[in-house]
């Protein structure tokens, strides 16, 4: 175990020096430190390849065409001026000081029946729009929305990593709500605080460009066109999908036609395809026109090298969860007596850092300490609020959301290292602080 610790810790400290300091592409970076780490650990070559492009699929199979379908959501409301009217919505509602503790709220809420992946796509040109109008760095209003984001993904049922925790160690699903909201209060605070204080002063290439103004040139006229339009309007191709997701998340589908209907619908890739199809035809009824291809065609150009430098990061997630390294860490940290409170916190948060994965150190970390839960000193919720705290600490290079970061928005590797991973470690901490509360006033 501690050979194939040692390995993983080499191979992606390799990675961030040849990216970061050797100038190597990510997406190549990946897949050499996928192969190379398949053979290390003991895999042979055809089982390495096998279980890297098994990665890579599994990754690509649900995000490919939801990153082209959100790009082209994108694509429409910049055409028409949409993305402009919400962010000025927005900003006439909170002020630019607010604006970070909105997005913070907004993820929080959007990611409880939502992928964080696919939400944070869909809200990529919103994010963008209001970074420029409030003239706030985009990476504090980014990681603003991903902590929210990320917090519900962790903590909050429906989604499957907390649902999983709670049917492992048989928790009450009521009271772990109840005590996991509480929690995520403290994390989505930290992630935030951190965003606006330290994140602020890093600029990337679109924090430089000169905020749009009206103009007299064909795009101009077709965004004077569009003022009239309503922000509500607009966010409809956002909001759509999202409330069609959710409602397949709350409500179980029966064997009759509604059902069936509902649980086709509620899929992502069908519910992001609906909000395009809305995004299109408020794009014929806004400027005019009929022709979208150029658009379609953009936005698949723009999400080509998310989407492969997203599968390459998925595929070395992979690998190493195949490795099967979280076993021999679930092990071993079991073993070691007298950790108590912590031991919920850092075995998830170990899982997290090896695997990159929110989900698979939640469900890794609960199956070993289900069995423990006679000896353990507190509630199978209290638990899972520490194993949910754990699972944020911390994200890297092998979490495919930290690439679609990387791309989405131009950020350079060391700069996600100093901003996004450590915002991860702040809101484990952020939320422990709150199960420390707790535990004050006798929750146990």
């Amino acid at each position: 175990m501690l050979i194939q610790l040692i390995i993983i810790l080499v191979i992606l400290i390799i990675l961030i020096v040849s990216i970061s300091r050797w100038g190597l592409h990510p997406f190549i970076a990946l897949i050499l430190a996928a192969i190379s780490l398949g053979l290390l650990v003991g895999m042979d070559g055809k089982t390495t390849v096998d279980v890297l492009l098994n990665g890579f699929g599994s990754t690509l199979k649900w995000i490919a065409i939801v990153v082209i379908l959100g790009a082209f959501i994108g694509e429409v409301l910049n055409a028409t001026g949409g993305a402009i009217r919400i962010s000025d919505g927005v900003l006439k509602i909170t002020g630019q000081k607010k604006l970070p503790w909105a997005m913070g709220i907004t993820g929080y809420i959007v990611s409880i029946p939502v992928f964080v992946d696919v939400a944070y796509i869909l809200f990529q040109p919103v994010t963008e729009a209001l970074a420029k109008r409030s003239k706030t760095p985009v990476l504090v209003v980014g990681l603003a929305l991903t902590a929210g984001l990320t917090v519900s993904h962790t903590l909050m049922p429906p989604t499957p990593g907390p649902l999983a925790v709670a049917s492992l160690l048989d928790a009450n699903i009521g009271r772990l709500i109840l005590i996991n909201a509480f929690v995520a209060v403290f994390a989505v605070t930290g992630g935030v605080i951190w965003a606006k204080t330290y994140c602020k002063k890093y600029s990337l290439p679109l924090d430089l460009e000169p905020v749009e103004e009206e103009s007299d040139s064909k795009e101009g006229l077709a965004h004077i066109e569009s003022k009239k339009g309503s922000p509500i309007l607009d966010l409809m191709p956002i909001i759509i999908p999202i409330i069609l997701m959710g409602a397949g998340a709350f409500m179980e589908a029966d064997q009759g036609t509604t059902g069936r209907l509902l649980e086709f619908i509620s899929t992502p890739m069908i519910a992001v395809l609906i909000g395009a199809g809305i995004a299109a035809l408020q794009y014929v009824l806004v400027t005019r026109r009929s022709n979208f291809s150029k658009l379609v065609e953009s936005a698949i150009i723009k999400s080509a090298l998310v989407i492969m430098i997203t599968g390459a990061g998925g595929a070395f997630g992979f690998v190493i969860r195949e490795s099967g390294v979280q076993d021999s860490i679930g092990i071993y940290f079991s073993s070691i007596p007298y950790l108590g409170l912590l031991l919920p916190f850092l075995l998830a948060a170990v899982l997290t850092s090896a695997t990159g994965s929110i989900t698979v150190s939640l469900i890794g970390a609960a199956s070993i300490l289900g069995p423990m839960m006679g000896s353990m000193p507190y509630s199978p919720e209290v638990i899972a609020a520490l194993t949910g705290c754990g699972a944020f600490c911390v994200f890297h290079a092998n979490s495919s959301f930290f690439w679609l970061l990387n791309r989405l928005h131009n950020v350079p590797v060391n700069i996600l290292y100093k901003t996004y991973t450590v915002q991860s470690l702040i809101m484990g901490l952020s939320g422990l602080v709150g199960i420390g509360l707790l535990l004050l006033f006798g929750v146990r």
